[in-house]
């Protein structure tokens, strides 16, 4: 279906007609547009509270620049600001902060505003919880006023710099990492010798080193089964990289010394099959690579170039090795949110390669949310027409509302709250990624997390409705225009949950998924699995919707209305069982609550072909994954503390990311237990290792010591068949911020989801589990700074993997220093300046005066925050 620009024009002037009507409440006393564009803004955070159950104090800071008076009058200051709930007293004055929805908000001054030539105001207001870090504070800041004329204010942040000020809780002030507690963390890393670490990361089932090893250069020839030209053609652009040619390729067995031979056989390895490989590199035999199938062969050649220096060579030598390895989980996942802020397809494509490198084999695309929906559909062009872009708007009729700073232009240079992918380009992603056996998934939500959706099919129904065709008007429409539940959303929003009464949500979403299927047979593949997302329905939905109210009413099994979830998933099944797709989905799509947030697990769907993916692991669901495991599902661990990338990595008020489930630094993925949770509740919320087992978390501290915990049953074990890690993308905003979140965080997931289980997750000892964590991370962090950041700047031409600043104290004017991943390079200055590349390079303890500074730098010169060292 199209549209001609004349309707869209229309609906431009109607909606901006709506802002004239909805924004002013009073004439304007603005003289001239100059005014307000002279307004500077400053905000500042004055007071956290010390538990999270109490208020923040901040502030907006009004200061006049201009010639002219500024008074009250039809103007408001949009903002969004992340977790934000104003707490506004009745008798406050010179204006109020009002909630519109999601995370977008306004300021809107009273009477009482005025301000004269060079004069500030100081409007200080109240919200609840704790601001963590200087990621809280508002972005993408502009002035609506007269008419509908828009001014973006780059608004000045306060840094947080006196943290004893504004933090209350005085042991959160003492996490805030500085070099001296980064000296003591980095204690339990010492430097280790090259040929003393591990070779492989994820490290293989077994390995063995032999002696001499194998030359490769230009002379060298790929030998490949004819059932594995694909992989023999990515072997051949990969040795590119290193050798600078293309090497020739040949159907057959190698039999030259420097040959390379990939080939299928049966293989099993620790009694797994599937992905199974050997990997044999031998003086006189060349490099042969068996896999069980062609995934095996795949990973074989991912672990051949773990093995190859990270060096452009016109000769490179490997050294003799012999490797059997299989993965532990058959589900290695990780989900991408292009939808919150957009990722190009070449963005995409360059996660793909690194996924691939460290053996994941699930990408989950998270495609649609309520900020944004990124896939063109046949037959419905309002989901990327509307719901692709954001902009400022009273009604989201021709695009949706700003989120995350995206600002109020939806077509502006830097709006990461805009783009979608064209079936030609999702085409392109999934097949670029099946040529490396990763497996694309789909995840469209519903129904919560829908408002995208939601708008885009009433800018349709709008548009048929005007056209007096109401039968096609209500076609796909998502919501009971009659509801009147009142409801907040995990993200705030008041207005994103698909009417399950409605047989038209059903016809949409088949529409949706069909193509979709379609998308992948034009690719040549076929789709097996689709995430149907379904969590975080909040209390109130479909409450007081006259058609879910009668819907009820035929379904006496159903007493609360927040059941009716369930109600959907089986609605929702018969669409994908029809096109033969396993449905994956948060954890609520098998769960049974009711308004008190009572949980049980649903047995209805035990048998079907229903995947849960389990994220809440957080304070008293710390055993939910178990729960649900024990009565029989397959489980997927998605487990927030662990496996969410996009958590800050420390408490650093400068360092990025969010916090709501603790902090998330390299380690974190390493040290969970997937068959014994409770073996890792002494790493606390702040990525800290103790001698203590607590639940820690941000939802709940403690759990309540009379609520019976399910640990896994032996027999449930096989239930526990993946772990998936998360990058959600509120705080990402272009293609650096996706590779700082991932790396160096992924190896820790790669190695705990593919690799045998470390001997420490079954020591019962608190103490020595602690030690024995401490040593297989000095390992691998050390493999991490000698070779995979120098792989990931080689292979990809560089990479923004978060560099970690060095640990350093002062003795008896001795400086001494360390690192959390060896290989990196410390250097100093004694004169209070900025560290550079150039600046003298810590090696030893050694003799300093004088105000000292260190930093880490890789050998690009791209460095570390900078520690004064005290």
């Amino acid at each position: 279906m199209q549209r001609n620009n004349f309707t869209y024009i229309a609906y431009f002037i109607s909606s901006f007609c709506l802002i004239v009507l909805n924004i002013g409440c009073s004439s304007s006393n603005l003289k001239n547009t100059n005014e307000l564009e002279k307004l500077t803004i400053k905000w500042q955070l004055i007071k956290n509270p010390e538990i999270e159950s109490g208020t923040n104090k901040s502030a907006f800071t009004f200061i006049n620049s201009g010639t002219e008076t500024i008074k009250t009058g039809k103007w408001s200051l949009y903002f969004n600001q992340s977790f934000l709930k104003p707490i506004q007293p009745d008798n406050l004055t010179k204006g109020k902060i009002e909630h519109l929805n999601g995370d977008l908000y306004r300021y809107v001054p009273d009477s009482s505003f005025t301000l004269s030539q060079g004069d500030s105001l100081f409007f200080e207001y109240e919200a609840a919880g704790i601001l963590f870090n200087e990621k809280y504070a508002p972005q993408g800041a502009y002035i609506v006023y007269d008419d509908s004329k828009i001014i973006t204010k780059d608004l000045n942040i306060a840094p947080i710099t006196d943290y004893s000020n504004i933090f209350s809780d005085s042991a959160f002030v003492a996490t805030i990492p500085n070099a001296a507690n980064q000296y003591l963390i980095n204690q339990n890393i010492p430097v280790l010798p090259s040929d003393k670490i591990g070779k492989i990361i994820p490290s293989p089932y077994s390995i063995k080193s032999g002696k001499g090893g194998v030359i490769l250069d230009k002379s060298t020839t790929i030998y490949y089964s004819n059932v594995l030209k694909k992989e023999a053609e990515y072997l051949v652009s990969l040795m590119e990289k290193y050798l600078g040619t293309k090497l020739k390729i040949k159907e057959g067995n190698g039999t030259e010394a420097n040959s390379i031979t990939i080939k299928t056989a049966p293989l099993k390895v620790n009694d797994v099959s599937a992905e199974a490989y050997s990997l044999s590199v031998a003086e006189e035999k060349g490099v042969v690579i068996t896999g069980n199938d062609a995934a095996g062969v795949f990973y074989g050649i991912q672990s051949l170039s773990a093995l190859v220096p990270a060096i452009n060579s016109a000769q490179i030598k490997v050294e003799s090795v012999e490797i059997l390895d299989a993965p532990r989980f058959s589900f290695r996942s990780f989900l991408l949110d292009v939808s919150r802020n957009f990722a190009k397809k070449d963005d995409v494509l360059r996660l793909i390669d690194l996924l691939a490198m460290y053996k994941i084999n699930k990408l989950n695309l998270h495609l649609s949310e309520d900020e944004g929906w990124r896939l063109e559909i046949n037959g419905l062009p309002e989901l990327t027409q509307i719901g692709s872009k954001r902009g400022h708007t009273i009604d989201s009729k021709n695009w949706l509302t700003p989120s995350y700073g995206s600002g109020p232009y939806p077509d502006s240079e830097n709006n990461y709250g805009k783009g979608f992918y064209s079936r030609e380009e999702f085409k392109d992603i999934i097949k670029y990624a099946d040529q490396r056996h990763i497996q694309v998934i789909p995840e469209i939500s519903m129904p919560g997390h829908a408002r995208a959706a939601i708008k885009a099919m009433e800018a349709r129904y709008d548009y048929y409705m005007a056209k007096g065709e109401t039968e096609k008007a209500k076609e796909f429409r998502l919501i009971d225009p009659n509801d009147k539940s009142v409801y907040l959303s995990a993200q705030m929003y008041k207005d994103n949950i698909v009417c399950v009464a409605l047989p038209s949500v059903y016809h949409f979403y088949e529409t949706v998924v069909k193509d979709i299927v379609a998308m992948y047979q034009e690719a040549g593949l076929k789709l097996t699995t689709f995430n149907t997302g379904g969590d975080e329905v909040p209390n109130g939905a479909w409450a007081k919707s006259p058609l879910c109210i009668e819907l009820m009413k035929t379904l006496p099994e159903i007493k609360d209305a927040r059941q009716l979830q369930g109600y959907f998933l089986e609605k929702a099944l018969a669409i994908f069982e029809k096109y033969d797709l396993e449905v994956a989905g948060w954890e609520e799509i098998v769960l049974n609550k009711d308004s008190q947030n009572n949980i049980q697990v649903n047995p209805k769907f035990k048998d079907k072909k229903v995947l849960p993916l389990v994220w809440d692991n957080t304070g008293k669901n710390i055993d939910l994954g178990y729960r649900i495991a024990n009565a029989g599902y397959k489980v997927v661990l998605c487990n927030a503390t662990n496996l969410y990338f996009d958590l800050s990595y420390n408490s650093d008020p400068t360092e990025p990311g969010l916090v709501w489930a603790g902090y998330q630094d390299a380690i974190d993925p390493y040290v969970m237990t997937p068959f014994d949770v409770f073996k890792s509740i002494n790493f606390d919320k702040y990525s800290r290792l103790t001698e203590k087992e607590e639940i820690f978390g941000r939802k709940s501290q403690k759990m309540d010591a009379n609520m019976a915990r399910q640990h896994l049953k032996v027999e449930a074990q096989k239930n526990i068949v993946g772990m998936q890690a998360q990058l959600w993308s509120e705080t990402i905003k272009g293609p650096k911020m996706l590779e700082y979140y991932l790396a160096p965080k992924l190896f820790a997931f790669a190695e705990k989801s593919w690799s045998n289980a470390p001997v420490w997750e079954n020591e019962s000892n608190i103490s020595k589990r602690v030690k024995a964590i401490w040593a297989g991370w000095a390992d691998i962090s050390n493999q991490i700074g000698q070779r995979e950041f120098p792989r990931l700047d080689f292979l990809f031409g560089g990479y923004n993997y978060r560099i970690a600043p060095p640990g350093a104290v002062l003795e008896d004017g001795i400086l001494k220093a360390n690192i959390a991943f060896p290989g990196l390079t410390i250097r100093y200055t004694e004169d209070g300046s900025e560290p550079g590349i150039n600046s003298k390079e810590y090696t030893n303890p050694i003799k300093v005066n004088g105000l000292i500074k260190v930093r880490a730098f890789n050998k690009f010169g791209r460095a570390s925050k900078t520690f004064i060292v005290k």
